[in-house]
């Protein structure tokens, strides 16, 4: 039964960003920018004074292709590097968040391999399908609701009680939620005020969870913009920003793959974000791109956490040398791991 509600659930995700992401196109450049946003983007908690340069994460989204940012974490911990600087959008958003808010790494695997995350974002999904002519009946008697299947609430109370109701000013690591800003379609990032909400906003897909307002602005999903938050972490004085993208790398397939009933709609997913990613992917200094092949974006099966957990570690270890040598040049020391 779950895996028949995941599939359905990917493939309305799938559906809803092929059309955001088209309709996105033309104001990218835009929404690149980092302009004041009514405070939302001032950054509120800069990092600490450091004798050395400061080095920014720059977490993708990709639902419950999350797991991987764990695994990437896990390796840049053990190897002891320092991270100054965390822009997350959606799940990047949440793992950030968490990882910022003090959560340890054994707990954010916990909630991948437990499928917690899958749990609470998606609150009984088929009773609200079932729902929706209600709503669609009600708004005709004026119950103008933003549009969208449910709330992101429960999400909220969630992430609440899992590292305590904090700000993003309290959290440990300065730290931004990536969001797009409905009405002028440009690249946000919230950067104080509830940590929950910020978390709500940054994964409202459209379609499938209602947008979020925040004072004067309505908010959604930060990947309809701006997937792989690399400029968000750069205006924030990352003076070396380390991408990870967890997108599915597009591969060819047999043209017999796209018989199957959503396939088109995934592979258009596939299309859109490998070409939407590329352009910032490469102004990062770094990138990790965990192979997440066969993780749906909203995945209810048990072993897809730890499958991206190993994914995230596996694409970590590739990169070190990368990593070390990009420190090297900015006259940041590292040492290799004994252990390794």
């Amino acid at each position: 039964m779950h895996k028949t509600i995941g599939k359905v659930i990917s493939l309305a995700v799938a559906v809803s960003f092929v059309a955001s992401s088209a309709s996105a196109q033309v104001p990218q450049k835009t929404a690149q920018s980092d302009d004041a946003n009514s405070g939302s983007q001032a950054v509120s908690n800069p990092s600490k004074s450091l004798n050395r340069p400061r080095i920014g994460l720059a977490l993708g989204g990709g639902g419950s292709r999350g797991s991987a940012h764990v695994g990437v974490l896990k390796v840049l911990q053990e190897e002891h590097i320092p991270i100054d600087i965390i822009a997350g959008t959606s799940i990047g958003s949440v793992v950030g968040g968490f990882y910022a808010g003090g959560m340890s790494l054994d707990e954010l695997a916990a909630i991948f391999e437990k499928n917690t995350f899958t749990k609470e974002f998606t609150p009984m999904p088929i009773l609200r399908l079932a729902l929706e002519p209600t709503a669609l009946t009600l708004r005709m008697f004026g119950y103008k609701p933003f549009d969208g299947l449910y709330y992101g609430w429960k999400f909220r109370k969630y992430a609440d009680k899992a590292i305590g109701s904090k700000k993003i000013e309290q959290l440990n690591i300065p730290y931004a939620a990536v969001v797009t800003d409905v009405v002028t379609g440009k690249s946000c990032r919230l950067t104080e005020g509830d940590l929950g909400v910020a978390l709500v906003a940054s994964t409202a897909v459209p379609e499938l969870r209602k947008p979020v307002q925040i004072g004067d602005h309505l908010y959604c999903d930060g990947g309809v913009i701006n997937n792989v938050p690399v400029d968000h972490c750069r205006a924030m004085g990352a003076d070396i920003v380390i991408a990870v993208n967890i997108d599915e790398q597009l591969k060819e397939r047999p043209i017999s793959d796209f018989r199957a009933l959503g396939s088109m709609g995934r592979q258009a997913l596939r299309i859109q974000l490998a070409n939407f990613d590329t352009p910032n992917c490469q102004k990062a200094d770094v990138l990790i791109h965990p192979d997440t092949t066969g993780i749906n974006l909203v995945s209810f099966k048990k072993g897809d956490g730890k499958l991206g957990i190993d994914a995230g570690i596996a694409a970590a270890r590739a990169a070190m040398p990368e990593i070390r040598r990009k420190l090297s040049s900015l006259g940041i020391a590292t040492t290799v791991n004994s252990t390794q």
